[in-house]
């Protein structure tokens, strides 16, 4: 059987079995080779016995002529020979095998059916039109400037085939601490460049260093005390 490459062997019931006892060592080799061949086959045709066990057919013929071997493998009504116990396990293995390949066919079969779930995609100019109206809402509507330059940014992403910013990551980089100006920049400078994302420079002030040392020279001519 190739979908059950063995079969249940209970050396106890083996050891203790009358039909094994009642032979010989050898025999008891050829007993457990005939029931491979019927485990793979279902069966043992009685004309292949001696060629199974390299035996002439007069040899053949005495051996199941005797009473443990009949016992062992009695000719059924097909005129094949079955050892009982072997016939019953290896009908319960099929019947396993095949409920286990027609459960794994259903389970299948009903994925086949049930499909794989739609995802929803994001549409760009829904997100960033949602966008521009929540502004609007909330009474700050974006100058035309700064739209034209968002939808640029937008194009820009699509085709760099970036992902679609939800109606959230946009309002997000309209954060209220820079100017619409500044905003307007970032985004041109963002798709003229394809960055992945966006946000103003920030201005910095550069802090003037005076000369420590006229500053010292006049705090001594004002009369303050002089740092050591």
């Amino acid at each position: 059987m190739k979908s059950l490459p063995y079969f249940p062997f209970y050396p106890g019931e083996w050891l203790r079995s009358p039909t094994v006892l009642g032979m010989s060592l050898l025999e008891q080799g050829a007993y457990l080779r005939l029931l491979c061949v019927q485990w793979e086959d279902g069966c043992v045709d009685p004309e292949d016995v001696g060629l199974i066990l390299g035996l002439d057919d007069a040899a053949v013929i005495e051996m199941l002529s005797r009473r443990p071997w009949k016992r062992a493998f009695p000719k059924c009504e097909d005129g094949m020979l079955r050892n009982p116990r072997l016939a019953i396990d290896r009908e319960t293995a099929q019947q396993k095998v095949e409920g286990a390949r027609n459960s794994a066919k259903a389970r299948w079969d009903k994925h086949k059916q049930k499909g794989k779930p739609k995802i929803k995609r994001k549409d760009a100019d829904f997100e960033f039109g949602a966008a521009v109206k929540q502004m609007e809402d909330e009474g700050t509507p974006l100058p035309s400037s700064l739209l034209d330059a968002m939808a640029m940014y937008k194009e820009a992403r699509r085709e760099g085939k970036k992902g679609v910013w939800s109606k959230d990551q946009w309002l997000a980089n309209l954060d209220a601490s820079y100017t619409f100006e500044e905003w307007e920049e970032a985004y041109r400078v963002a798709a003229r460049s394809g960055w992945a994302s966006v946000h103003p420079k920030k201005k910095t002030v550069q802090k003037k260093h005076g000369n420590r040392a006229l500053d010292t020279v006049q705090e001594w001519i004002n009369g303050e005390d002089l740092p050591y």
